[in-house]
């Protein structure tokens, strides 16, 4: 994976020095309703890191001005040249624009490598990452109604989500 620097940030690979940076922000998310870790300890927290730096599909965001990993960028390479992000910032740096700025510049990369389709899955009541997918250039191109489930009720049934699948075509991109 290579670095990208964009003005505020270093968008790179996982090292094991990033742990309490990255269990810092996971742990925000332990009970969130889009992007929830329940059962992660300090201890277990490692195997995050570990898929992240095994995986070669985690950018890490690392700010320039003190070094701290304040989340991550996921970019996984799918069929027909086709490339998935997503996206997990700190709370205690959302709403500064860093996550627009380290999601543009991976979605400029792959354009610029050769991709030819860029797309995200989100939560539909998540209003907050949509508006932040379509910042980025990305339009919706459907919602999938109950397709997908991270929890069970206390009766062990499905709570289905809808999703909103945004994209972007080379074609269509600035980069």
């Amino acid at each position: 994976m290579k670095e990208i620097i964009t003005e505020r940030l270093i968008l790179r690979a996982f090292r094991d020095s990033d742990y309490d940076d990255l269990f810092e922000y996971l742990s925000q998310l332990k009970d969130d309703e889009f992007e929830g870790y329940p059962d992660l300890t300090y201890e277990n927290g490692r195997e995050h890191l570990r898929s992240r730096i095994e995986s070669g599909e985690f950018y890490a965001i690392e700010l320039k001005e003190n070094k701290k990993v304040i989340g991550n960028v996921y970019c996984g390479i799918r069929d027909f040249n086709s490339k998935e992000v997503g996206y997990i910032l700190n709370k205690d740096y959302q709403k500064k624009g860093y996550a627009t700025e380290a999601l543009k510049a991976v979605v400029d990369d792959v354009f610029k490598e050769g991709t030819h389709r860029v797309y995200a899955e989100c939560d539909s009541r998540n209003t907050p990452s949509w508006r932040l997918l379509e910042r980025v250039g990305l339009r919706r191109e459907a919602c999938l109604k109950q397709n997908i489930f991270f929890y069970r009720d206390a009766d062990g049934n499905p709570i289905w989500k809808d999703t909103y699948i945004y994209a972007l075509l080379s074609i269509e991109s600035k980069a």
